[in-house]
């Protein structure tokens, strides 16, 4: 990722894109997993509603690994539920790829392992 600047690589370009990443890695904490993982759980698992599209989205989206289909599954859902200000407060700070990690732990290892998460 090195720019040139005649025949010798300038590596600017490298630093600062490294400068870049680590900023907003440092700033992109989820500040409760626990919560979300339960959530993903009481989504998977409603049964109520047949049609339940919400549980199909949060599916598709961590199949595909996509943090976004996945979050819009998962504030559907919590308006479903009537949790979506609790939600907001729970998602603020992730990024995508921590919806896809905590949705993947949660259908491979169970709702016991969001326990496992501290607050």
């Amino acid at each position: 990722m090195a720019m040139t600047q005649g025949k010798k690589p300038f590596p600017f370009g490298g630093v600062m894109l490294a400068a870049l990443l680590a900023a907003s890695a440092a700033h992109a904490v989820c500040k409760s997993p626990k919560n979300i993982c339960k959530h993903f759980d009481d989504c998977l698992q409603r049964t109520a509603n047949l049609t339940n599209k919400d549980a199909d989205e949060i599916r598709a989206g961590l199949k595909a690994r996509n943090g976004r289909v996945l979050l819009a599954g998962a504030e559907a859902c919590a308006r479903e539920l009537g949790r979506k200000k609790e939600w907001d407060e729970w998602a603020r700070g992730c990024s995508d790829i921590d919806y896809v990690a905590i949705a993947r732990a949660e259908t491979e290892l169970g709702r016991v392992f969001c326990d496992r998460y501290s607050q």
